[in-house]
């Protein structure tokens, strides 16, 4: 619907033109009743026409698929109609309204009409008068005419440059959907290896939660967007994985808050921050603190991971990086002009700050 009513609204506006333009309108429709505009109201919308049909139809389908002598057809077609059909529909046969008058009285039978002296044509309708007024046809259409044309290619390559932005887009941001899952996926594996070695009791729960977590990734890792309140259970079950390899050593807080239902996300857009936490920012030689807090206000989500740096030979490798980058370069191209991220770091501490407008 938003795609149409611009339309809807720009087209009335479009026709307009000629009916307030005309010397002949007098505030009144009064003037559709003059034969002259009759003839440029009619060529007038079929200029409105052709554009629509250019864009929406000759282009994409023929000059797209590169049948280029069927599409110069139908624009040369689409010019014969412009110029024909208005005298055809107001006045049947405008050739002859340039002719003079016959005399009724000097009226010889077309039978016995002798072929002119000075070499014209023996027929009324036809020859030079009908000639110029053919030319001063064409010219007349063809100025509008290539004013329809030029505007709906322009348009139509701004389209489509758009739309190959878009897939360009779209390519890059699941290009970086698969970079981020194998690293999750590795940091899960080790942390069910660790359950394996210790033999611990958790080992159950941390199946089942590792079988939610490889479900989610299964079924949602090709869609554009998914509910808010799957990503969060999502979230929760990867720390839960996290939380059963941990001791003591480690102070970790999670406080959620807000209405996180008929919200969607882009799927997979938090995680690498979450996985950073524990993976820079617990040690089981140290103390170590990890907060997460997540709140929506008015559809605005407020993401804020809070971590002790306790690995800081880890915490500057290049993978550390890297991660964040394509985490940046995800939201960036997902939702561009709608988040922002404040990083705090000092070398002790690390916290990331992301506001995100999901609507």
């Amino acid at each position: 619907m938003k795609k149409i009513l611009p339309h809807i609204i720009l087209i009335p506006l479009l026709m307009s033109i000629p009916i307030v333009s005309s010397p002949d309108f007098d505030g009144t429709l009064s003037v559709f009743r003059v034969s002259p505009f009759q003839r440029e109201f009619i060529r007038f919308v079929l200029v409105i026409l052709f554009f629509y049909l250019n864009l929406n139809l000759f282009l994409p389908k023929l000059y797209s698929k590169n049948r280029f002598s069927v599409y110069a057809a139908c624009i040369l077609i689409c010019f014969g109609l412009m110029v024909m059909v208005p005298d055809l529909l107001t006045s049947g046969n405008s050739f002859g309204q340039n002719l003079p008058p016959v005399e009724m009285g000097n009226r010889v039978p077309v039978g016995n009409r002798p072929p002119p002296m000075d070499g014209g044509h023996p027929f009324p309708g036809f020859g030079p008068q009908h000639e110029t007024s053919y030319y001063q046809m064409i010219f007349s259409s063809l100025l509008p005419f290539l004013f329809s044309l030029l505007s709906s290619v322009f348009i139509f390559r701004n389209i489509e440059k758009k739309e190959l932005e878009r897939s360009k887009a779209k390519a890059e941001l699941l290009n970086l959907k698969y970079q981020l899952q194998p690293h999750f996926l590795f940091n899960t594996l080790n942390s069910i290896y660790s359950l394996a070695l210790l033999k611990s009791d958790d080992a159950p729960n941390g199946i089942l939660k590792l079988s939610n977590v490889m479900r989610y990734v299964v079924q949602e890792s090709s869609k554009d967007l998914v509910d808010l309140t799957r990503e969060i259970e999502y979230l929760k079950d990867y720390i839960a994985l996290q939380l059963i390899r941990t001791d003591s050593s480690l102070d970790f807080t999670y406080t959620e808050a807000g209405d996180f239902n008929n919200l969607k996300i882009v799927p997979f857009l938090l995680i690498n921050f979450i996985e950073n936490a524990f993976k820079y920012g617990f040690n089981a030689e140290e103390k170590s603190k990890i907060s997460v807090r997540i709140a929506v206000v008015e559809g605005v989500l407020n993401f804020v991971v809070y971590n002790k740096i306790v690995n800081a030979s880890v915490h500057g490798q290049n993978s550390f990086k890297i991660g964040l980058k394509n985490t940046f370069e995800h939201l960036r191209q997902a939702y561009p002009g709608k988040h922002s991220v404040k990083i705090s770091e000092n070398g002790e501490i690390y916290e990331v700050d992301l506001t995100v407008s999901l609507i």
